[in-house]
């Protein structure tokens, strides 16, 4: 096994600070020297694609990961072991929180998500929805778009506050400093 510190880094379906997560995670692996392993879920790869990031992931990232079922490619077993420092998951869509809270494991990112908790690697999770009401978020083309959240999305975000062994982060940009304080620890 290798010293270099690896960290993985899921991405769902939601465009919503797509790009202030892959600044992040850039950043992490400037700052920090960290190996970066990102996995894409079907649809976080159509997202990053939508967003015309696909060459930025490629360029910025030599590990990238795109799901082909729950446990292929085959990565829930290397999170389990701990063979990664933290597993973050920005932007995390309601659907794929809702799989998180309720334990359901069918998608490379929560499957991911639940043998990760199990081997006891922290998780950190940015869902884009857990603010009540109306806000504005970017598409793809810079346009403004107004998404209103439902309550049942921010139950879920609740439900996984509660979780033991995950973190849920208020904006991409936290995961720099968690990741610099767990990092520091070791």
């Amino acid at each position: 096994m290798s010293d270099k510190i690896r960290v993985a880094w899921g991405i769902t379906g939601a465009g919503d600070y797509i790009v202030e997560s892959m600044e992040a995670m850039k950043n992490l692996r400037r700052d920090s020297g960290v190996e970066v392993t990102v996995l894409l879920s079907k649809d976080g790869e159509l997202v990053v694609k939508w967003y015309n990031l696909w060459e930025e992931l490629q360029t910025s990232f030599d590990r990238i990961k795109s799901e082909r079922g729950p446990n292929i490619p085959f990565v829930a077993g290397p999170l389990q072991l701990g063979h990664y420092a933290f597993f973050f998951i920005s932007p995390a869509t309601a659907n794929t929180s809702a799989k998180i809270a309720h334990g359901i494991a069918d998608s490379l990112v929560t499957n991911s998500v639940a043998q990760t908790i199990k081997g006891g690697t922290p998780v950190y999770i940015y869902p884009v929805d857990q603010k009540p009401g109306s806000q504005l978020t970017e598409g793809p083309n810079g346009e403004q778009i107004t998404i209103t959240t439902r309550q049942i999305d921010l139950e879920n975000v609740e439900k996984l506050r509660s979780m033991e062994g995950i973190s849920v982060l208020s904006h991409p940009s936290e995961i720099e400093k968690v990741a610099r304080a767990l990092l520091s620890d070791r």
